[in-house]
């Protein structure tokens, strides 16, 4: 019974009218009016309000009617957690410093990364406006090209505050390892690029003696 609770499917729908004195209210689930009670939130952030978006499962109360359970309040923008902005702030320490030891102004960097923050922030925010409305995604690969490109701070605050794309571990992965190439470009420049050159070299020697093997095996 348990098991089939958890399995049951999510809809969302918009709540139409709440009467905040009395805790309940509904939902427009396509062409019906679908009940709602304060009691049947799993989740409670604030005081509903007309026209904010509800996640919930399809129930029925005591006297067998259709009404919305387990409930969520979709919050479709998040406050970005100061410890959040600390690690973000972190993490631009390097790749900064390394950008100014190369003699370059400090503010080119930061106009080509606002730049391309603000844009890869547009398109997280336009591509979880298609997930709700199903229309055609944007593809993933786009966005990590952004992201590559030096716009992943923007794609950092857009997870947190949007919600979006911070809870598939496939795509978290590719998104640290995005983040950790570059800083490990930052700190191999004030190396002098010498981990590239050994990681090149390395990959050469493979080579080298992978076409050696195939041409004795001739």
């Amino acid at each position: 019974m348990i098991f089939a609770e958890l399995r049951k499917p999510e809809y969302t729908a918009r709540i139409i009218e709440w009467h905040a004195d009395k805790g309940f209210g509904w939902l427009q689930f396509g062409d019906k009016r679908l009940f709602l009670h304060r009691r049947d939130f799993s989740r409670f952030h604030h005081v509903p309000r007309a026209g904010e978006e509800i996640r919930f499962n399809w129930g029925l109360d005591a006297q067998c009617r259709p009404c919305a359970q387990n409930a969520v309040q979709v919050r479709e923008v998040s406050e970005v957690s100061l410890m959040g902005l600390l690690l973000l702030g972190a993490l631009l320490v390097l790749p900064a410093y390394a950008w100014q030891q190369t003699g370059w102004e400090l503010w080119k960097l930061a106009a080509y990364v606002c730049t391309l923050s603000l844009i890869t922030y547009a398109m997280y925010r336009s591509d979880k406006r298609k997930a709700r409305q199903e229309a055609w995604r944007t593809p993933e690969m786009l966005l990590h090209l952004l992201e590559l490109a030096g716009g992943w701070p923007g794609a950092w605050v857009a997870q947190r505050r949007l919600r979006h794309k911070c809870s598939k571990t496939s795509y978290q992965f590719e998104f640290w390892l995005i983040i950790c190439i570059h800083q490990f470009a930052a700190f191999d420049s004030l190396q002098h690029w010498e981990y590239s050159q050994m990681l090149k070299q390395a990959l050469f020697e493979d080579h080298r003696t992978e076409q050696r093997g195939r041409y004795r095996r001739r």
